[in-house]
């Protein structure tokens, strides 16, 4: 059986090429790496608490999807939507979308409002522009962009892309 030996993400591996569970171990770990990687930013973005983390990020994408796609506005790390371009998303839908209760999903964005890291409008709750205007917000857009510019090089290196 012919092999190769590939060293990507720090990991040297021999590839089966005729064994694609070799390459499907080697995809994992790679993958597992980038997602740890992706939950500390999550972790760093949420102030130290992971959930609120995800509660931002979930509702960022809420309030964004619309502008998504490859004509879409706002797309350059310089480029953030206003305020007034942004969809409000309820606290029901955040819970249902992240498998929690409802009322864990409500302590967390009411303690987010406290601390200013979102806004509760007309129809929801929105993050406002002014959080993704600060430089610590800006470093893990930039951050999480090269990471994954890295998971597609190394799945890529790893012929897996």
């Amino acid at each position: 059986m012919p092999q190769q030996a590939v060293k990507t993400a720090g990991y040297l591996s021999v590839v089966n090429e005729d064994t694609p569970q070799d390459r499907k171990r080697l995809v994992t770990r790679i993958s597992t790496r980038w997602l740890l990687s992706s939950l500390s930013m999550v972790r760093a973005f949420g102030n130290g608490d992971i959930l609120d983390g995800l509660i931002l990020l979930a509702i960022t994408d809420a309030n964004t999807r619309h502008l998504n796609g490859a004509n879409g506005a706002y797309q350059g790390v310089g480029e953030i939507p206003p305020d007034e371009a942004r969809q409000p998303v309820s606290v029901y839908v955040i819970a249902r979308d992240l498998g929690l209760s409802y009322e864990t999903a409500r302590r967390h964005v009411q303690r987010l409002i406290k601390s200013g890291r979102i806004e509760r409008v007309e129809d929801g709750v929105v993050v406002p522009n002014r959080v993704f205007a600060e430089q610590e917000t800006l470093g893990l857009t930039s951050r999480a962009y090269a990471s994954t510019r890295r998971l597609i090089d190394q799945l890529r290196e790893a012929g897996a892309l």
